[in-house]
């Protein structure tokens, strides 16, 4: 009774301690299959005995009329030059030989005892094709060692070729169930039967096959055909008993293999010339050798237990196995041929796309160039490649058609229709590889893009770009049954992915560096002036205290001056004397008036804020202007903002600024070409209010620019004013919170910008 080894539900062995025991577990059970029939070992041990006698020998194959039967038929087939229509035992024994007469008897008997082991209906039919493999190879085998140049054994050849995969079967009556599922496994996935049976049990045949013949005490010969048949004999050791042996078994099993005979779970063969040679067996030899195998194994069909099979039977499931064989190999390479097509088209889109690249495209326009090369790629009627915002609110796009004048790329705000996750969010799922249907999403996005549903099924490739730029996608109405020809090209679809992907994140990068750059260089221009206006204000708070310090000394001598001067000139009867008095003091007011504006200067009145209306502001700092210049009123244009827009300033400080702005642009201009605009784009939400006044004059050079809001400065011919004019609304700006800056162009005008607090702060 044997005890099957309870078996895996898996198929990969693990190199641990668990593994090792279940190993010894196999290999223990192979210990108790059914020993050899007592004829068999009392035959072997009479045939390797130096005092046993060909006597011997025959009352041992008698006492057994099943093997007196077979020995007897073998007698007959034998091909000896001998024909005996009636033969005895003993005759048997002498034209045989011990050797032969023992090899036949082992075969049978092995045959026999493995046979007896039972099996399942897919088990019968694997054990079927493995004797007939088997027999081939035995056969081959005699035929090989038979050559004149081989040294082996023809009989022994025979015996250790035909035994050669025992542990096959020893393995499927252990585990019937579990080596059906190595059977099965090698036929689907063609794949060598010694790396299944070691995936699935830790162990293969031939170290199965070599317990056994150990177990049964087989001859040392068989032994190391059984465990060493499938090692390259060049590296086996050159003292290994029986070694020539092996190498015919080797040799043979390669045969057989090439004519597809039986089944033996390896379905690649390689040259075997080589081996041949090491035999001293030349390829014609071997050919006519492979050639004789069905009518050789016609004869000992019946010996083995394998039936009637003649030669024609063997020659028809050999060819039926190799067109099978030949048809597999055909489907595999126009699948392989389909694959490499689908891999060109890809390797083409990638090849594409990257032309098409430039060093400033943005990430719109790659995506453009995205979606013309998989559109082409898939011969699809239009594409559209999106990439999410960071933030998920955005969408930059870019869509293709057959007609390039309707490329092109944009980006949208989806934030309010989009439920798709962003690429930051933790929930978003992983970017898959291949085509898939597009989801809800995607399909709103594409009628809002193309303003029309799609003529076919629109499918979806995930793209995932790396870095700050979200998830995205190429989508593409294009035939379903082309589609399909990608959805196995995995590994090309990431590839090309990740080319896009890649030229994304670049482009993104790209993008940021500029962004970047440019509000570095912002943000230099607005240190730059802001040291300025800290180095103009820190002048001006000195000049306002020398300022102050002088006109508290001044104004007494001046009051001396003018009191005295004024007491002359009422008591002066001379009427040249009272000119000359009179020009003293009118030069002394003038004198005490620059002393009042250096106070006012230095320490104004601090500004009393309220809001009122710009509008009217401006309207009357026009009109005021107006009045006063020469210029004609279409001169001086004014364009007003909203009427609701405040501005939240001292008024008369206010009408100092602008009356100090608009006389210097009318001084700057020449009266019959003057054009002064003033202008405010302020909105009534607006915290901060800007007021802009232009004029057309001469302008200024970039020194004078620089020191054109100094205290003092003028660059006017003499006669000219104070130069307080600019630098006091700079001064009445800032102590009412807001600033002034100029921008000018030689021969080409000046703008002066005001920026005003809009309402009360805090």
């Amino acid at each position: 009774m044997i005890r099957t080894i309870p078996e895996q539900s898996g198929t990969t062995v693990v190199s641990t301690d668990r593994n090792r025991d279940r190993i010894e577990l196999i290999l223990s059970h192979l210990d108790r299959l059914p020993t050899l029939p007592a004829v068999a070992v009392r035959l072997l041990a009479a045939t390797t005995s130096d005092r046993s006698s060909a006597d011997d020998v025959v009352r041992i194959i008698e006492s057994d009329a099943t093997l007196t039967a077979a020995i007897l038929r073998l007698v007959q087939r034998a091909d000896r030059g001998v024909r005996l229509e009636t033969a005895t035992v003993a005759q048997a024994v002498v034209l045989l030989g011990f050797s032969a007469v023992r090899n036949a008897v082992l075969s049978v008997q092995i045959h026999g005892t493995m046979s007896s082991l039972g099996a399942s209906a897919e088990g019968e039919a694997f054990r079927s094709e493995f004797w007939t493999h088997s027999l081939a190879v035995a056969c081959a085998a005699e035929m090989i060692a038979a050559d004149p140049r081989c040294s082996a054994a023809p009989d022994e050849a025979f015996v250790c070729g035909l035994l050669h995969d025992i542990g096959k079967i020893a393995l499927d009556a252990c585990m019937p169930k579990s080596y059906a599922r190595v059977v099965d496994r090698v036929k689907r996935q063609r794949e060598c039967i010694c790396d299944a049976e070691r995936a699935m049990f830790g162990i293969d045949h031939t170290v199965a096959g070599k317990r056994l013949a150990t177990h049964w005490r087989l001859p040392r010969s068989i032994i190391d055909c059984v465990w060493l048949h499938h090692h390259d004999p060049n590296g086996l050791p050159p003292a290994l008993i029986g070694s020539n042996l092996v190498q015919v078994v080797h040799l043979a099993d390669h045969v057989v293999r090439s004519r597809r005979i039986g089944f033996s779970g390896y379905n690649h063969t390689s040259s075997f010339e080589e081996l041949a040679a090491g035999l001293g067996v030349d390829a014609e030899a071997l050919n006519r050798i492979a050639n004789r195998l069905p009518e050789r194994m016609e004869r000992y069909c019946e010996l083995v237990g394998l039936g009637e099979l003649d030669a024609s039977d063997i020659c028809a499931k050999s060819l039926a196995a190799a067109n099978q064989e030949l048809g597999r190999i055909n489907a595999e390479l126009a699948g392989a041929n389909r694959q490499l097509e689908i891999r060109a088209k890809c390797f083409d889109a990638i090849d594409s796309f990257t032309r098409s690249l430039g060093a400033h495209k943005g990430v719109a326009e790659v995506c453009a160039a995205a979606g013309e090369a998989i559109r082409a790629m898939v011969d699809g009627d239009r594409a559209l490649a999106y990439v999410r915002s960071p933030g998920g609110q955005y969408v930059y796009i870019g869509r293709s058609m057959p007609s390039s004048r309707h490329d092109g790329c944009s980006i949208m705000d989806v934030g309010t229709t989009s439920d798709a996750p962003s690429a930051h969010d933790p929930a978003a799922p992983p970017v898959a590889a291949g085509f898939a249907r597009c989801s809800g999403w995607q399909s709103e996005l594409w009628t809002r893009v193309f303003e029309k549903p799609a003529a076919r099924v629109i499918h979806a490739l995930p793209i995932g770009a790396p870095g700050e730029i979200g998830v995205g996608a190429v989508l593409v109405s294009a035939p379903d049954p082309r589609i399909s020809l990608f959805r196995n090209a995995n590994a090309e679809c990431t590839a090309l992915t990740m080319a896009i992907g890649l030229a994304v994140a670049t482009a993104a990068s790209r993008t940021d560096l500029e962004r970047t750059n440019e509000e570095l260089l912002d943000v230099n221009r607005r240190l730059h002036e802001t040291q300025r206006q800290l180095v103009r204000a820190r002048s001006i708070s000195m000049i306002g205290e020398m300022a102050a310090g002088a006109a508290h000394e001044l104004n007494n001598p001046l009051a001396v001056i003018s009191g005295r001067a004024q007491m002359l000139h009422a008591d002066c009867a001379d009427a040249a004397a009272a000119e000359r008095l009179n020009m003293i003091i009118e030069q002394t007011e003038r004198a005490s008036q620059i002393v009042t504006d250096l106070m006012r200067f230095a320490k104004p009145e601090a500004p009393t804020p309220m809001s009122h209306g710009l509008a009217d502001a401006l309207a009357e700092a026009c009109q005021r202007w107006r009045t006063r210049s020469s210029l004609r009123d279409e001169q001086i244009v004014l364009s007003l903002p909203a009427p609701d827009v405040n501005v939240y300033v001292d008024p008369l400080q206010l009408d100092t600024i602008l009356d100090a702005i608009i006389a210097n642009a009318i001084e700057a201009t020449s009266p019959e070409t003057a054009l002064i605009k003033i202008n405010s784009s302020s909105e009534s939400s607006d915290d901060t209010i800007r007021i802009q006044v232009e004029d057309n004059g001469v302008g200024m050079a970039p020194d004078v620019l620089e020191r054109a809001l100094d205290p003092f400065f003028s660059d006017r011919p003499a006669g000219r004013g104070r130069g307080l004019g600019l630098s006091r609304a700079y001064r009445y700006a800032e102590i009412n919170g807001g600033c002034l800056w100029l921008e000018s162009t030689p021969n080409i005008g000046t703008t002066v910008t005001i920026e005003l607090p809009a309402r009360r702060s805090g």
